[in-house]
Parts: structure tokens; C-alpha cells; sequence
């Protein structure tokens, strides 16, 4: 969720896994976006303060997402690996493939007090609370994060604030 907006990146279901077919899902403001596989292969907009642009890195299941002034990521749909499956107990049914994102994040103009799940490992002297070499290590303080759906910006730790324009015309919050 940034300005009036919201950018949804998923993986989509997927019963058996194959490198040639698209399992990524692309959603501008609640509509679904086809991202071209040819020519520029790439979807743009110009929301109200700033350009967002999805481009295929790949043919499949690959894309660079760039919101102006914001953020770049690089995300990767892939499958549940049989190792992966194995050493962190995922339990993926024979008949079944868990499909997910890989992603890489670059930041612009990041507050030294960001905050969030992922947010707060780029504050300045992060120490992960971690406990390494566990087959799943949980972060924990799920508690601050709770929302009442996945785009509301409403929690304990909430640091996001109504723009005066937008929230005079009742918009969405923006970090």
C-alpha cells in the first residue's frame, strides 16, 4: 500500500509445478494486470504522485517492480523444494505444490524507524532475535502486527498516516 494505492504480487495455486507456465498474479488497485511476455514486456502506471512499472526479467515467473521514489524488488515465483519441504516440515502433499516468492528489496528514503515483519531488519544495528539453525525459526511479536485484513495499515505499531488530501477524500493510508 503506498499513496491511494494498492500493488498485490502473488503466486498463484498451482497443483504440479512447470517452469513454462506463468505462476504469477499481478493486481493494481484490485484489478488483475497481465504483465506482456513480448515487446517492452512490461506494465506501467502513473499513479498520482509517483510511476510504478512490472517488468518480466523472465519469460515466466520473474518480475522487477519499481515504485518511483520508493522501493525496487525483484521477486521470483518458485515451488517448494523436496529438501526445503523436508527440513522445514512443510508436510507437501504428493499431489500438491507449494508455490511462493522469492524477493529482494532495495528502499529509497527508508526511516532509520521503520517498522514491521520484514521493516524493521533494516533499521540501523538490527539484531535478529532469531534462533539460528532451528528448522523454522520464528521472529515472534506477531501481537503489534495483528490487522483486521491483509491491506489494512491499522496495528499496534502502526506508522502509517492519511495524506490531509487523501483523507479528506477518505483514501487509503500511505507509509
Amino acid at each position: 500500500m503506498f499513496d491511494s494505492h494498492t500493488l498485490v504480487i502473488a503466486a498463484k495455486r498451482v497443483s504440479k509445478w512447470d517452469d513454462k507456465v506463468d505462476a504469477l498474479m499481478v493486481k493494481w488497485d484490485d484489478k488483475v494486470v497481465t504483465i506482456p511476455t513480448d515487446g517492452d514486456a512490461e506494465w506501467r502506471t502513473n499513479g498520482e504522485d509517483r510511476e510504478v512499472i512490472v517488468e518480466r526479467t523472465d519469460e515466466t515467473n520473474y518480475v522487477r517492480v519499481t515504485v518511483a521514489g520508493l522501493v525496487e524488488m525483484d521477486i521470483r515465483v518458485r515451488p517448494i523444494g523436496e529438501e526445503e519441504n523436508k527440513v522445514h516440515n512443510y508436510q507437501v502433499p504428493a499431489d500438491d505444490t507449494f508455490a511462493h516468492l522469492e524477493t529482494q528489496f532495495r528502499f529509497t528514503n527508508l526511516s532509520d524507524l521503520v517498522e514491521g515483519v520484514l521493516g524493521k531488519t533494516y533499521r540501523p544495528g538490527y539484531v535478529s532475535p532469531v534462533k539460528i539453525g532451528v528448522p523454522m525459526p520464528m521472529v515472534g511479536g506477531e501481537d503489534k502486527y495483528k490487522t483486521l485484513s491483509l491491506f489494512s495499515p491499522l496495528c499496534k505499531v502502526c506508522r502509517f498516516q492519511k495524506q490531509p488530501e487523501l483523507a479528506a477524500a477518505g483514501g487509503i493510508a500511505q507509509y
